[in-house]
């Protein structure tokens, strides 16, 4: 028998702003249908993982130095990880992350990536890993419902948006012209 979403654990979302070249997300880590205010070994982290983007292989240490002194040379960036990360503020249970637009509209932005959110920290040793979502409302179905406005950096459109389970993520898509959209 499966938990029901009430029941499993995630990180409910409380609010999603998303203006002024950031998206601000206030939330409440949820284990067990309980506000978990339990301590844990590392601070928490807000990670987004791109659902496109391939690993990047970790380098031997001759081919990170070769690396170095290649991007040294030549002033190239490195490609974007697929995994970002980024503060989480937390106050007992409730906790709040930013992610700035910027951080998102890459040099070596896809034609069209969604990003996945969790909150991560470690306890116990073990890492834990939740998903960040809106599922407490009573209000199913936010994909076709909750539409968030999107912001423009470097010639990328980034929107946040609700999947079919009701977790939140982040889309993100280069634009050629004024017209085009991140959907």
């Amino acid at each position: 028998m499966q938990a029901s979403a009430g029941e499993r654990s995630h990180a409910e979302i409380r609010r999603v702003w998303p203006r002024d070249g950031h998206i601000r997300i206030l939330g409440t880590v949820v284990t067990g249908g309980v506000p978990d205010d339990i301590a844990v070994d590392k601070p928490w982290k807000l990670r987004l993982t791109s659902r496109e983007r391939p690993e990047i292989p970790v380098p031997s240490g001759i081919k990170r130095l070769t690396n170095r002194l290649v991007h040294g040379v030549t002033r190239t960036p490195r490609p974007t990880p697929r995994q970002l990360y980024f503060p989480v503020v937390r106050d007992g249970a409730h906790f709040e992350a930013v992610v700035a637009v910027r951080d998102l509209a890459v040099w070596d932005a896809l034609p069209r990536e969604h990003w996945d959110v969790h909150v991560v920290a470690t306890r116990g040793g073990k890492e834990l890993a939740l998903r960040v979502g809106r599922h407490l409302d009573d209000m199913p179905g936010k994909k076709q419902i909750v539409k968030f406005p999107e912001q423009y950096k470097a010639g990328v459109a980034v929107l946040p948006y609700y999947t079919d389970g009701d977790d939140l993520s982040i889309r993100c898509a280069r634009r050629d012209d004024a017209n085009r959209s991140a959907r």
